[in-house]
């Protein structure tokens, strides 16, 4: 059973990390998780992720939620329960090009030196870093058959940003010379609302502490008629000791950069501790 789990892990990895862009990072996060009442439970987490082949930060947050069980049956193998959630991040937004000149075939984000090399006018807008703010409600409906663990969660996310500056610099090629200027620029505050659907199955491998689980999470934009923005698929374990002390240890691959994230392959590793 435990050979056959792994084969099947590498047989979803494998076609993810084939197609997927070059970029790697790491996704960690440590949390605590206290018992209320019964059914209702209330948690603090801190939140670190790396970009970039690992050598760029992506943001830090800390966040703080509680779940209500609002229904479980009278066997306990199905329940719902509902959560509400604040996280503040702290991103950070490297820099990206603009092309200046009339030939409308150079593309946009490129490296600086592209530029030069080809003597194109353009704009350099340099890396900063903006505050985010969070809220998150959630209700998710989890059954368990033999074995199997299958959740199904819908969760609304509404994240403002504020408005943040940084400096541009314009690069202008004339009279065989290049002359640089820079001046202040920025971004205004803006808000987002994203509709996040997650399908998640655990399954419990008899006489062995570590339970495989795989994931599918499709965000779409409340904003833009419900548009897909962007899917996730994440692979891993969970375990503990003393049923306190949680772990997880994932991969995760991402299928769409947007202006929330950047896409790729990512390193998952958790710790929680329960009391």
């Amino acid at each position: 059973m435990r050979r056959s789990f792994f084969i099947a892990l590498f047989a979803i990895l494998m076609p993810l990390t084939a197609t997927s862009e070059t970029n790697w990072g790491l996704r960690s996060n440590i949390g605590v998780e206290k018992g209320i009442s019964k059914g209702f439970d209330a948690s603090l987490d801190f939140r670190y992720h790396q970009t970039d082949n690992f050598k760029n930060t992506d943001r830090w947050s800390v966040g703080v939620s509680v779940d209500k069980r609002i229904y479980r049956n009278k066997a306990k193998t199905f329940n719902v329960k509902a959560g509400l959630g604040y996280k503040f991040m702290n991103v950070c937004n490297g820099w990206t090009t603009k092309y200046k000149g009339d030939d409308t075939g150079v593309e946009n984000n490129l490296d600086p030196q592209y530029y030069i090399d080809n003597v194109y006018n353009f704009n350099l807008n340099n890396s900063y870093v903006d505050n985010r703010h969070r809220v998150t409600a959630s209700i998710q409906a989890s059954m368990e058959l033999g074995r199997f663990k299958i959740s199904l969660r819908e969760a609304y996310q509404y994240t403002h940003t504020d408005s943040a500056e940084y400096s541009k610099d314009k690069y202008r090629f004339k009279n065989d010379a290049w002359t640089v200027t820079t001046e202040p620029d920025g971004k205004p505050a803006s808000d987002k609302t994203i509709l996040r659907s997650k399908i998640n199955i655990d399954y419990n491998i008899p006489n062995w502490k570590y339970d495989p689980f795989v994931s599918y999470e499709l965000f779409n934009s409340i904003n833009d008629s419900f548009k897909s923005e962007k899917s996730r698929i994440t692979a891993g374990v969970e375990f503990s000791f003393n049923k306190k002390h949680n772990f997880e240890v994932a991969y995760m691959w991402q299928n769409q950069h947007d202006d929330d994230e950047p896409a790729g392959s990512f390193i998952c590793l958790g710790y929680k501790f329960e009391f």
